[in-house]
């Protein structure tokens, strides 16, 4: 239990903008109502990483982009660290209303190794 005491909000929320946890991760630590409101968000980000990648031009296959009308992984891996990062920073802005955290948020954290 002594880790999990150490963990702060300000602790999981640098790691978060950092790009330093997944999506998964950070959903975790939100109430379930607070989940999906980010679940959205990101795939608002995914919708934007695809549209920028569609209006480039250059599909990844000859036949054009497979993902027409829908989000796309290929740009999200191109983005690596930076969609996580913008993640984080939609996630952020939800954690900072501690009545979006899951009540056992310190000890996922912790899971994590968020605060060492």
């Amino acid at each position: 239990m002594a880790a999990t005491a150490r963990v702060t909000a300000d602790d999981v929320v640098s790691h978060a903008i950092n790009g330093r946890l997944s999506k998964h991760a950070l959903a975790g630590l939100l109430t379930p109502e607070a989940r999906r409101t980010f679940y959205d968000a990101c795939g608002r980000i995914e919708q934007r990483y695809t549209n920028e990648c569609r209006d480039m031009n250059d599909p990844c296959l000859e036949s054009g982009c497979s993902a027409e009308g829908d989000r796309c992984l290929q740009p999200l891996l191109r983005a690596g660290i930076d969609y996580y990062k913008t993640c984080g920073v939609a996630w952020a802005k939800l954690f900072a209303d501690a009545a979006n955290r899951d009540g056992s948020w310190r000890i996922t954290a912790a899971g994590y190794e968020v605060g060492r």
